[in-house]
């Protein structure tokens, strides 16, 4: 294709991550489907996390803010106790293995 000098090109992430010619059943709830592929090959080609590729996302720096503000609410006006779970994986990323049950109550004022 010929892209006329000065057009501004959008790349469709949803069209990059639904391609059936890429991704076997590419409806199908699998987060975990880039797993399975050659890293190398997918990102930035055939995957596109967010805030990744040549130019970040848009909503990235309002995404972080928003995490900020609720996390600051959620620490301060709920107590949060343990209820089962918590085991700590050490891997490059932390992990919590078999889940992390939580009971949350808001506190009085």
């Amino acid at each position: 294709y010929v892209i006329p000098k000065s057009w501004t090109i959008v790349i469709s992430q949803v069209g990059l991550h639904l391609n059936s010619e890429v991704y076997e059943d590419p409806l199908a709830f699998n987060p975990s489907r880039w797993e399975q592929m050659d890293r190398a090959s997918v990102v930035g080609r055939y995957y596109i996390p967010f805030g990744g590729g040549g130019r970040p996302c848009a909503g990235a720096e309002f995404t972080r803010a928003f995490c900020a503000v609720f996390l600051q609410v959620f620490v301060t006006k709920y107590r949060w106790t343990k209820v089962k779970g918590g085991e700590i994986i050490r891997t490059p990323f932390l992990k919590i293995g078999g889940g992390f049950d939580i009971k949350v109550s808001k506190i009085q004022e």
